[in-house]
């Protein structure tokens, strides 16, 4: 079998295409199996549970999907919640290969499709996890093949029924994520700054799309409007950050982007970015994936400036449209034999798995910890991987299940990781000030003069007592329970029984 990575790209792209999207398959198949739900993800099964029109956090898609189909198989173990996810991510790489090899050649599609499954925010986190991201990137570079389809194919039958369709599939992405609106926005300014493709905008078509789009954002719209717009007020506050121009902050975003989607993929990126813009509507078909990206991309960044860091996944959508222009790049790169291409494509598929396997296998079982106790001297973030499900076990031993009341926990994420933990028949209420989605479960006022159990992560000097004895008659220390991956604890929750809920907890958002 040869190892010439040129020689495969020539021989027989598809192939290649169809080894990657298997192998890739397989592997998130096999994570999903072996580390615990994170706590975005606990979050979202436990809110699921509770059909919404829409959701604090996000559009409803991703909650509808992993709620359905907890439902319809009685389970919300992570193979199982994550399986549509996997899935998902496998169709966005078979339609990254098509619009790729339709518009730029079959290598430059392969090579495309290689760099995205290689590229760790997407194939790792959007790839297979419970998130809005994984039906957010396939209905946008589904919408965005359809459109692209229409602007540079050689001529649709009907183009009103086309663009429709690349409605209705961005109106998917904006029921996956506010992200969606960024599909509707690029091509708008395509079609503003490109003279020759100028003319879609005195057509009825580009309208239909936008108009059916933002018809499937409807159910976002309703649930907002009776909840006091509090998932807009959420979203849009993050962008605000603290007031002025703060450099330090950006920079520590652009090198998040970076590590994110891994260095040597993410420069390639920004390149090919860079000569997109410089070279303009000269170039059609690159400009149309420059002006999808430029917006997500510089826009998020430029937020940072405001002095809030954010979260350097918020740019991923950009970077996604620019993997077909990067294959093309990297596909004339190899028909020139440059040198050091086929290297640079060898060791990006060797680091990726190093890594995977690496920070895969501590998620999994957290093996760093005893072999490098300093190396998480300031906390492991894998450890939020680790299940709780032995709390259920304690409450069972003390004959306190099935429970006469609530459980209780300080915070929308030790919330999330507790009713994964403890299961749908037992009710949550996050005591906090930002319960998110827990503010909107149920009523708290139904459950003043319960009996509850307040489960907390042990930190050292944490008065738990004092912090929930002004909202209960009494609190007493219960019982210390391990939180554990594969058999090893990971972290330490604190089991609390608190009598006569009295008070309701006061919270920064609108009932």
């Amino acid at each position: 079998m040869t190892t010439d990575t040129e020689s495969v790209f020539e021989r027989d792209p598809l192939a290649l295409v169809l080894v990657v999207l298997l192998a890739g398959t397989l592997l998130r198949f096999l994570l999903a199996e072996s580390i615990g739900l994170g706590v975005d993800e606990s979050y979202a099964v436990a809110v699921a549970r509770q059909f919404s029109l829409s959701y604090f956090d996000h559009p409803p898609l991703h909650f509808w999907i992993a709620g359905g189909l907890a439902k319809a198989v009685q389970s919300e173990s992570g193979e199982v919640v994550r399986f549509p996810f996997v899935g998902m991510f496998g169709a966005t790489t078979w339609l990254m290969y098509l619009m790729g090899a339709r518009l730029f050649g079959k290598t430059a599609g392969a090579i495309a499709v290689l760099l995205l499954n290689v590229s760790a925010v997407f194939s790792v986190t959007t790839g297979g996890w419970v998130l809005p991201d994984g039906p957010l990137m396939l209905a946008m570079i589904a919408s965005v093949s359809v459109i692209s389809t229409i602007l540079f194919g050689p001529g649709v039958a009907h183009p009103t029924r086309q663009w429709a369709f690349a409605g209705l599939l961005a109106g998917l992405a904006l029921l996956s994520k506010y992200h969606g609106v960024f599909v509707l926005a690029g091509t708008l300014l395509f079609l503003l700054t490109s003279a020759p493709h100028r003319k879609w905008l005195a057509h009825p078509g580009p309208y239909v799309g936008a108009l059916i789009a933002f018809a499937c954002f409807t159910p976002v719209l309703v649930w907002n409007s009776a909840h006091g717009w509090v998932s807009f007020l959420f979203q849009g506050g993050r962008a605000a950050g603290t007031g002025g121009i703060h450099v330090g902050p950006m920079l520590t975003n652009i090198a998040g982007q970076a590590a994110w989607v891994l260095p040597w993929i993410w420069v390639p990126l920004v390149v090919v970015l860079w000569s997109a813009l410089r070279t303009g509507p000269r170039d059609a078909v690159k400009w149309f994936f420059a002006c999808l990206a430029i917006l997500p991309i510089a826009g998020f960044t430029l937020v940072a400036l405001r002095g809030d860091v954010g979260l350097p996944h918020w740019q991923a959508p950009g970077y996604l449209m620019l993997f077909p222009v990067l294959g093309a790049a990297v596909a004339g790169r190899l028909e020139r034999k440059e040198r050091g291409v086929r290297r640079w494509l060898t060791a990006s598929v060797w680091a990726f798995l190093a890594l995977v396997a690496l920070a895969g296998t501590q998620a999994a079982t957290g093996w760093m910890n005893r072999v490098l106790p300093d190396a998480f001297a300031k906390g492991d973030p894998t450890a939020d991987a680790a299940d709780w499900r032995l709390l259920r076990l304690s409450l069972e031993q003390r004959g306190l299940m099935p429970l006469n009341g609530f459980v209780a926990a300080p915070s929308w994420i030790q919330a999330g990781k507790a009713a994964i933990g403890l299961g749908p028949d037992v009710k949550v209420l996050c005591l906090c000030s930002d319960p998110h989605q827990f503010l909107y479960m149920q009523n708290d006022s139904a459950y003043l003069g319960k009996n509850a159990i307040i489960v907390k992560k042990v930190i050292p000097n944490d008065d738990v007592i004092a912090e929930f004895s002004p909202y209960f008659e009494s609190v007493t220390a219960l019982d210390v329970v391990p939180a554990v991956r594969h058999g090893n604890e990971a972290m330490r929750i604190g089991v609390y029984r608190a009598r006569n809920y009295r008070k309701i907890f006061p919270t920064q958002q609108a009932r």
